[in-house]
């Protein structure tokens, strides 16, 4: 018998062979705790991850984190403590072991019952000495606020800034980001007012800016937020709802405390604020979009005109809203977006329509309203000179059937000369949801050219 033939396969590692800047590509795709894994490979790989351009560490176990705005303390799971702390130590070396002399990106999201021997203070400020151009830092353990180190606040490369929860925001007073477009701040501490607007205003390029207030915080203690920013041309601001022992929610009562926008180059505003805080609007002539949803807006008559220059109109609509907004001279409106909610808003609709003469689009959105807001309908005397000219699209969405809404309709289309499309959904568990289908195709229409939609 011949003897066996024994080959010898011989495996030639190409990837190890890969130029050093391909193999740090590679790397940047996969979790940081891989790239790090990637150093017993070889002599080739055992440096590879220390010159990482962007570092991402997020220790947030499943329980923890629901989403940005809710952190679940999980403190007292005594199973999960060696775990975190085998991580935040890894998070600790893996910093010091890291040579890049450039960082470009950084993340940091220590969850709750971090430990405390870690310096956070101090990585942070290696990235600024780094050249760090995106930081973002979300703090959630149970110590006190954090203070970042005050280099940040002078770092000359850092374009986006993200800072959540545990973070004590004390702005010295020579304080500069020449380069910073894009800010958000989530539920973090500010120190005060004052210390607040010097920061903004040490923001010469600042274009987005997002800010998600915890109002039930006691640490939150800013009595007026302002806004001015010159170069600002996104708002994103949101406060949640004061806990109250008020038997009505409709109730709105003065906090004493304000948002105040000035913002001349602002293109897109988004207001959700259920804490009852007062608002202050002003120099806004370039607004396109703005979605106002808010508990009341007493102090419109001081935003009358920042608002009535924007284009595209998103208005959750209570009583305490939609009867200030009616006397609004709405000059550019073109798309309006109305979503009723505790709110009789036919007749006050009405009179908002007559103020929005160029509005070619109108959609009512029942999607997130109650059942049973009370309606009422009074056949106008006049017709907006919208609908007799302009409007070329109406919707309505979760259409009930109910006899306001439907003579609403009937008055959209009897007086709409321009209506090109018409689209009504009707809310699907209405048990004669086909009658009022046929119903809605039979209703007449102005317009010859008007295309009828009606579903279920």
């Amino acid at each position: 018998m011949a003897a066996a033939k024994i080959e010898e396969m011989v495996y030639e590692d190409r990837i190890s062979a890969l130029p050093e800047d391909l193999l740090v590509t590679i790397l940047l795709h996969v979790p940081i705790k891989d790239a790090i894994a990637t150093m017993i490979l070889s002599k080739r790989w055992r440096f590879i991850w220390t010159i990482l351009p962007k570092l991402e560490y997020d220790f947030f176990s499943d329980g923890d984190e629901d989403d940005d705005d809710k952190v679940v303390d999980n403190d007292d799971d005594d199973d999960d403590d060696e775990s975190k702390k085998t991580s935040w130590c890894f998070f600790d070396k893996s910093m010091e072991l890291h040579k890049a002399p450039v960082l470009t990106t950084l993340l940091i999201k220590l969850g709750p019952g971090c430990s405390s021997d870690i310096d956070v203070r101090k990585w942070i400020a290696k990235a600024v000495d780094r050249r760090v151009v995106v930081l973002r830092f979300k703090l959630s353990c149970s110590n006190g606020p954090t203070r970042l180190p005050k280099r940040i606040y002078t770092c000359g490369t850092l374009k986006e800034l993200t800072l959540a929860h545990k973070v004590l925001l004390d702005f010295p007073s020579s304080c500069f980001l020449p380069s910073l477009v894009f800010l958000e701040l989530l539920f973090v501490v500010y120190k005060d007012d004052a210390s607040l607007d010097r920061f903004f205003s040490r923001c010469p390029v600042l274009n987005i800016l997002v800010v998600k207030r915890n109002r039930r915080n006691r640490d939150d203690n800013i009595t007026k937020f302002s806004v001015k920013i010159p170069s600002l041309e996104g708002l994103f601001y949101v406060s949640d709802e004061i806990i109250s022992s008020l038997p009505d929610e409709d109730e709105v009562v003065d906090t004493g405390k304000c948002l105040a926008i000035d913002t001349p180059a602002l293109l897109d505003l988004t207001i959700i604020d259920h804490s009852g805080d007062s608002f202050s609007i002003e120099n806004m002539p370039c607004l396109e979009f703005a979605l106002i949803n808010v508990k009341s807006f007493p102090d419109i008559d001081k935003s009358k005109t920042s608002l009535s220059a924007v284009r595209s109109l998103v208005l959750y609509m209570t009583d305490q809203v939609i009867l200030p907004f009616s006397t609004v001279k709405f000059s550019r409106l073109m798309k309006l977006r109305i979503c009723p909610h505790r709110s009789d808003w036919l007749e006050a609709l009405l009179l908002l329509l007559k103020n929005s003469p160029k509005l070619t689009e109108l959609l009512v959105d029942y999607a997130f309203t109650p059942d049973g807001i009370p309606l009422s309908w009074n056949q106008p005397n006049s017709i907006p000179g919208c609908l007799s000219s302009q409007l070329r699209f109406f919707e309505f969405r979760e259409y009930g059937g109910r006899e306001e809404e439907k003579e609403f309709v009937m008055y959209i289309l009897a007086n709409s000369k321009r209506l090109r499309k018409a689209i009504i959904s009707v809310k699907p568990d209405l048990e004669n949801k086909n009658l009022i289908i046929e119903e809605l195709r039979d209703i007449p229409r102005v317009s010859t050219f008007v295309e009828m939609i009606c579903v279920g």
